[in-house]
């Protein structure tokens, strides 16, 4: 609900728009004895009450005495509530990776396929590397995102052409072993260091990539592996947006961008200048219970993310250490012995999504 509020906001600005529904809903109000509120300030009442509940339970179980036979079932209260709002502003903020995503992909010349946000929510990075097909080789920019790695290149004018896709969903990587090289890459006479191997089993199509540095091959390996894993977690978790969400939201935004001039309160819901900026709807209110719960409770989706612990999961070298699910590809700061330092210096041209 707290995710399609802006579409909902939206649709009852178009019949707003509409003269007929708007006597209609003011007859409706007028019949039975209303005060003067906005049908959009109904829609927002059940968001404000998710964000009112972990304050409530939390004054409530500060008066409570350890001892008194309700203060377990309070705190259990309290962490649910806790979980309910942080899993609202975790799917907002994901949300709003959709435009950015389908912008990006504009960018791109020559697209062929499907369109990023039929398959992806997130971008979790780009890097440098070479691709080598049949015995040519040639530079090329990854740009990951959960269930595919896009493949370009760049013309004169440096801009990204569009070369090929993996699906992640049905591909396998193999970490290759400097120096020595696969049957077809023996007929190719390729001797390869820092190279790895993408075989897509929906293409029956194998990429051979190589890097520049040990390190930016690290980091890809890890960044692939990250990406199986953040997948996962959206499964596990619903936090997986559903395709018509995110086709409903990208349709919203294109409708604001088309708008000439903001409504006027005559004739739109009183919040619809809220829609054109989806943070000061429900993120404010997140933001501002959050405040007020001594920031245990709710993350604000435009300022920081949202802070739910999770094991490592790859055990490689350069493992991100990750306290949120959200894709930071950072270096840990603690020194692990299975680290091996001579590969500290080198600096990598591994460039994370921003």
């Amino acid at each position: 609900y707290c995710i399609n509020h802006p579409l909902s906001c939206l649709e009852l600005a178009k019949f707003e728009n509409n003269f007929i529904y708007q006597n209609f809903f003011e007859t409706c109000r007028l019949q039975a004895n209303m005060i003067e509120l906005k049908l959009d300030g109904f829609l927002l009442s059940p968001i404000q009450r998710i964000c009112q509940y972990p304050l409530q339970l939390n004054e409530l179980l500060k008066y409570t005495k350890n001892d008194h036979r309700d203060y377990e079932n309070i705190q259990q209260a309290v962490n649910t509530m806790r979980d309910v709002a942080s899993f609202i502003n975790e799917r907002k903020r994901r949300m709003e990776y959709v435009e950015i995503i389908h912008k990006w992909q504009s960018t791109v010349e020559n697209w062929q396929g499907k369109n990023l946000i039929e398959t992806s929510t997130q971008g979790l990075g780009r890097a440098d590397a070479y691709l080598y097909q049949n015995g040519k080789k040639e530079q090329v920019t990854l740009f990951l995102f959960d269930h595919v790695l896009i493949i370009c290149r760049k013309d004169r004018r440096n801009c990204l052409i569009y070369f090929g896709r993996a699906d992640l969903d049905n591909s396998e990587f193999e970490d290759l072993i400097d120096g020595k090289v696969s049957r077809l890459d023996e007929e190719n006479l390729v001797h390869l260091l820092f190279a790895w191997r993408l075989f897509d089993r929906i293409q029956n199509k194998s990429y051979l990539f190589s890097h520049r540095t040990p390190l930016d091959k690290m980091q890809m390996i890890d960044a692939l592996e990250y990406e199986r894993a953040y997948v996962e977690e959206n499964l596990s978790k619903g936090l997986e947006i559903p395709l018509y969400t995110r086709l409903a939201t990208l349709k919203t935004q294109q409708y604001l961008a088309d708008q000439p001039t903001p409504m006027s309160r005559s004739t739109t819901a009183t919040s619809f200048p809220s829609i054109t900026k989806p943070n000061r709807s429900i993120s404010a209110i997140l933001r501002t219970s959050n405040s007020q719960c001594n920031n245990q409770s709710i993350i604000s989706t435009t300022t920081t993310s949202t802070a739910v612990d999770h094991p490592p999961v790859s055990r490689r070298r350069f493992v991100p250490s990750r306290k949120s699910s959200l894709p930071r590809f950072v270096r840990s700061s603690s020194r692990d012995s299975s680290t091996d330092d001579s590969l500290r210096p080198i600096k990598s041209r591994f460039r994370f999504w921003s």
